[in-house]
């Protein structure tokens, strides 16, 4: 019977090779299919991570962050007014969020949100869609909020500022460098006693609390020019 067995062993078909491993899947890829057309629709440009647009002045800038650790990311948005120079004077076409003035992080709740993933094409595609959903709710309309006609950054007032009745959406900034944009904007608007506001209220709140020391000089000649 050893032949038979042999001969059965030679008619069998060999085990089929193990399948290829799946190659690494990139984040970039989840967001361009996830999230970058939600961005276009919006009038985004841009590719990879980070993806700009302008409107009314502003600068508007979405940008994924990646752990340093891995397996999660975070969103981060940003505005910039045309009216400010950057601290790097960057070509607006380039502005990436960290340079802008007015940043927040994008969030369902308003805690630092992060996405976490375990690195799969599925897992990947799960978090930038749902990423994708929060920005629909919360990012986009705040973006919109603050290019409206009635934004705090075109009627706010240092009245207003001082009080703490400023909605800017979850952006932030510290006090002086708030107060200095302020000054810069009703500047470049052409509202040179509102500027003159801004810029005295942040000089008295350097002398207060010692921060924004930098912003001195700028903020003495807005003041001076009315």
């Amino acid at each position: 019977m050893d032949w038979l067995t042999r001969l059965i062993g030679r008619l069998r078909p060999a085990p089929a090779p193990p399948a290829a491993p799946e190659p690494p899947h990139k984040l970039e890829t989840s967001i361009r299919e996830h999230l970058a057309p939600l961005l276009r629709e919006d009038g985004f440009t841009g590719s990879g991570r980070t993806f700009r647009r302008r409107v009314a002045g502003l600068i508007h800038v979405v940008s994924v962050q990646g752990s340093s650790d891995g397996g999660r990311f975070a969103v981060n948005l940003g505005v910039q007014p045309l009216a400010i120079p950057t601290d790097r004077d960057i070509d607006p076409r380039k502005i990436t969020e960290t340079d802008c003035v007015f940043r927040r992080r994008l969030s369902r709740s308003g805690a630092d949100q992060w996405w976490p993933h375990d690195g799969t094409r599925t897992g990947m595609d799960v978090a930038v869609q749902d990423a994708a959903s929060v920005y629909a709710a919360v990012g986009g309309p705040a973006f919109a909020a603050l290019s409206a006609d009635a934004s705090p950054l075109r009627v706010g007032t240092v009245e207003e500022f001082a009080n703490g009745g400023l909605d800017l959406r979850g952006f932030r900034a510290t006090d002086v460098v708030v107060a200095h944009a302020f000054a810069l904007m009703r500047q470049a608007e052409g509202k040179p006693e509102a500027a003159r506001d801004f810029a005295l209220w942040a000089l008295e709140e350097i002398e207060h609390s010692g921060g924004g020391v930098l912003l001195r000089r700028e903020l003495r000649a807005v003041a001076d020019a009315c």
